[in-house]
């Protein structure tokens, strides 16, 4: 009786204890993290040690911060990353999109695709758990559409990257809403759509993005009367080849070679043509040989 008394009482002692340091690691952490919210770094670094040597995740979360970022300690990527992977495997579902980027990246930890999908969907699995702001989300839609449009950690599906690429455009990137025009006019990942290739395209230029403006040419110059205007075709390219847009210098050359929406003008088509073939794609420079070997005799 004696023995089984001694037994209980070490046994609730014991859990006093632990339960004791739980509370003083979790008292760590938050001190821990007011100090950090506070840029209060010097006094923040030895309680987020102390708590995430005890295994604290958040605690992990916020010293990966700190390294990451260099914030009142020495810019270290490497110890960073290590700690946002810690904090991930401990749970802390903030950390995982950080995790996932550095796989991804390969900076602060060994390139890993299949790592970076794996933490990657975590994120998309609990999305509205993660508290991630609209910058952070942003980066998250730009990180699986770059995913999928790669074919990096998993099978290449242009459908998915379709649906990560609207999520962007729809926070207002031009870049994005460009790029989803593109994928509406060709039928990449999604249904031809001309009527929303428009819509994108014109949201997209109406920032000055090139390849939405490229859009509105191939639009304006391919459509069937009376939709078909190739003036107004020409006014789009000669915008976006202005920012150095390939398909679009490609476009005019064609159009002052043929006379075509522009009077015919061999030179400003020779100019185009040659612009394109500064490229790193072969058909522009294709082009320019075979509209030399032409007018080869022309100045």
């Amino acid at each position: 009786m004696k023995k089984f008394l001694f037994y209980f009482l070490f046994l609730s002692i014991s859990l006093l204890i632990m339960s004791g340091c739980d509370d003083k690691n979790i008292l760590d952490e938050k001190e821990g993290v007011e100090y950090y919210k506070q840029k209060q770094y010097e006094k923040a670094l030895p309680l987020l040690e102390k708590s995430a040597s005890s295994g604290n995740s958040i605690a992990s979360y916020y010293l990966g911060e700190m390294f990451y970022k260099g914030e009142g300690v020495e810019k270290n990527e490497n110890t960073g990353c290590q700690r946002y992977l810690e904090s991930s495997k401990g749970g802390n579902k903030n950390a995982y999109l950080v995790t996932a980027i550095c796989f991804y990246t390969g900076r602060g930890l060994e390139k890993n695709d299949a790592e970076a999908f794996k933490w990657a969907k975590k994120v998309e699995n609990e999305i509205n758990e993660t508290g991630l702001g609209e910058y952070d989300r942003k980066h998250f839609y730009f990180l699986m559409q770059n995913i999928y449009l790669s074919g990096r950690g998993t099978l290449q599906d242009l459908s998915e990257a379709a649906k990560w690429t609207e999520k962007i455009a729809n926070l207002g990137d031009p870049v994005s809403q460009g790029g989803l025009a593109v994928l509406y006019y060709n039928g990449n990942g999604v249904l031809t759509d001309r009527k929303k290739a428009r819509y994108w395209a014109e949201k997209a230029a109406a920032q000055g993005n090139d390849t939405g403006e490229v859009v509105l040419g191939m639009l304006n110059q391919y459509s069937l009367p009376p939709e078909q205007n190739l003036e107004k075709a020409a006014e789009w390219y000669l915008k976006s080849a202005a920012q150095g847009n390939t398909a679009a210098q490609h476009q005019l050359a064609v159009m002052y070679e043929k006379g075509e929406g522009v009077p015919q003008d061999l030179k400003k088509a020779r100019y185009y043509y040659e612009e394109a073939a500064k490229s790193k794609y072969e058909e522009p420079k294709k082009a320019l040989e075979e509209f030399n070997a032409t007018y080869q005799s022309k100045n």
